[in-house]
């Protein structure tokens, strides 16, 4: 049996024509892609009422939290500062209910971009809303390169799983504009721009595999093998935490 993997869905604030100027909820392709190239079933999981959170989690094996809008500042106790772009509060709220449920009833999780950010700031931390917040010059973090190539370099905890499917230094693509300024208490850094910013995060006391990520792997799976394993090792986790 292949393990179900839950994917976080968007949703169009506006309709479109392409739609019928109905409203959609999405999520990007190549999450699906990737999930199913390494042996797992993918299912969106829409956004919700945060109560229903557990209920949805008892349905899948391991949780995809996927990229997106900007967090809202006042779920780590700021206000909005002009730099900030587009942010979704009913989406955020859903997200930090699910991170929490994730975590209490072990399921493996996989966060990537803004979803390393959500289970940051759900956990306690914070964020710097914009690049010019930061108080130091630094590397470009949005690319103009083409999106499923490696911008810049970072380095990797010999000690961290991830470090285990990439090795110590990697080049990885870039596309945010936000960074972890307070690291959560029971996550630890496990990867750092050569600039000095989190770029990668797993569990200090957690007890089930908890992996994020600033950049996407889910843009250059199909071309490096290396984010390919990232998400193999994702669902082969998820496999030993089957729901049925």
């Amino acid at each position: 049996m292949k393990p179900i993997i839950g994917i976080t869905g968007n949703r169009l604030a506006k309709g479109i024509d392409k739609f019928y100027g109905h409203r959609v909820t999405y999520t990007q392709q190549r999450f699906v892609d990737a999930v199913q190239k390494v042996g797992g079933i993918p299912i969106v999981i829409p956004i919700e009422e945060p109560e229903n959170a557990t209920q949805l989690l008892g349905l899948v094996d391991g949780l995809l939290m996927t990229g997106g809008q900007d967090i809202t500042p006042y779920y780590y106790g700021e206000e909005p500062l002009p730099e900030i772009g587009e942010y979704a509060p009913i989406r955020d709220a859903f997200e930090m209910a699910l991170s929490k449920k994730a975590i209490e009833l072990k399921k493996p999780v996989l966060a990537i971009c803004r979803g390393m950010q959500v289970m940051n700031v759900a956990l306690g931390g914070s964020l710097y809303q914009d690049n010019k917040h930061v108080g130091k010059p630094l590397l470009q973090h949005l690319q103009h390169a083409d999106e499923q190539l490696g911008s810049h370099l970072i380095d990797i905890d010999s000690n961290s799983l991830l470090s285990t499917v990439h090795g110590e230094k990697k080049r990885v693509n870039s596309l945010h504009h936000q960074f972890i300024k307070k690291l959560a208490d029971n996550l630890y850094a496990t990867a750092h721009t050569q600039d000095g910013m989190i770029e990668a995060v797993e569990g200090k006391d957690l007890e089930s595999f908890f992996i994020g990520v600033q950049w996407h792997p889910e843009l250059m799976f199909q071309s490096d093998a290396q984010s390919e394993a990232l998400f193999a090792l994702f669902v082969e986790e998820s496999k030993k935490n089957k729901a049925f």
